[in-house]
C-alpha cells in the first residue's frame, strides 16, 4: 500500500475512536493542546503526525495507540 492510503486509514481509525467516546475535535484538542485543525487534517489523511502526536491523541481519546493501528 501507499503512504497516502495508510494515512487515510489510520486518520480514519483516530476518527472513529474519537466518535465512538463522544468527543468533538475541538474538545480532543482542548484535552491534547492539539490545534483542532491539525486533528482534522490528520483525521483526513492530509497530514501525517509525529509519533509523540498520536501519543497525545490516543491518550485524549481513552485508548491505548495500539488499538488505532488498522488491521489488516
Amino acid at each position: 500500500m501507499n503512504q497516502h492510503v495508510e494515512l487515510v486509514r489510520l486518520g480514519e481509525a483516530f476518527r472513529q475512536a474519537r466518535e465512538r467516546e463522544g468527543i468533538t475535535v475541538a474538545e480532543l484538542g482542548m484535552r491534547t493542546g492539539i490545534d483542532a485543525q491539525q486533528i482534522g487534517a490528520m483525521e483526513a489523511g492530509r497530514l501525517g503526525p509525529a509519533f509523540d502526536v498520536m501519543c497525545a491523541l490516543a491518550e485524549g481519546i481513552g485508548v491505548r495507540l495500539s488499538a488505532l493501528f488498522p488491521k489488516n
